[in-house]
């Protein structure tokens, strides 16, 4: 098997992974480190992929946004068969996935990792001033740098970051920030007037601690 584009229509796959990103990829690669015998289908449209987690660290000045990206046929696992389409509905009762030309790819195993999409357009007027006057998100590669831009220009004051009560994509993110900010060299941070806060509606930042605080 090989990473070159697989072709659709009515074929049985032992595993087929919705998603090629960060976490499809690490599954794929696992699994095939185990059993490299196995026909794993990764089902991903986009020829580019974006380590995600790193635009926290391009909005902190730290990875540069070129470094987090990839062409998406370099991270695939070899023995890894990678088709070009996107999955508009899952069919469970008949162990397959239906793709948005029509076709049926049948599996043995699904692992669904397809991310999460977000909806700009939720917050009225966000849409148009994101990536100009101080508005930014680490969550999309063209506006990590422009929060590394913000912080440079930072003039005084106080810098906070908040979490909502929901749970989100990279949730720990927000906070991440608080801890790049005091690491920073240079006149950003001596204009900060006091250490960066940050404030969550939890009883901890983020779900994880809670699994390590019971190892």
């Amino acid at each position: 098997m090989s990473n070159k584009s697989a072709k659709a229509g009515g074929e049985l796959h032992d595993v087929v992974i919705v998603g090629g990103g960060a976490a499809g990829i690490a599954t794929a690669a696992s699994v095939l480190a185990r059993r490299p015998d196995l026909d794993i289908l990764v089902v991903e449209p986009q020829t580019k992929h974006y380590y995600q987690p790193g635009w926290t660290f391009v909005g902190g000045g730290v990875f540069t946004a070129a470094s987090t990206e990839r062409d998406e046929e370099s991270v695939m696992p070899r023995r890894a068969h990678w088709l070009k389409s996107a999955v508009a509905a899952f069919a469970p009762e008949a162990n397959e996935v239906i793709l948005d030309n029509g076709e049926r790819i049948g599996y043995r195993v699904l692992v669904a990792a397809p991310g999460i999409k977000l909806d700009w357009g939720a917050v009225e007027g966000l849409p148009e001033t994101l990536g100009k006057n101080g508005v930014t998100s680490n969550y999309r590669f063209d506006l990590a740098p422009y929060t590394w831009r913000l912080v440079q220009e930072f003039r005084g004051g106080g810098a906070r970051s908040s979490r909502n009560p929901p749970c989100q994509s990279n949730a720990p993110a927000p906070h991440r920030r608080r801890f790049i900010f005091p690491a920073m060299s240079g006149s950003a941070m001596e204009r900060l007037k006091k250490q960066p806060s940050s404030f969550t509606t939890r009883a901890v930042c983020s779900s994880e601690s809670r699994i390590m605080s019971r190892r």
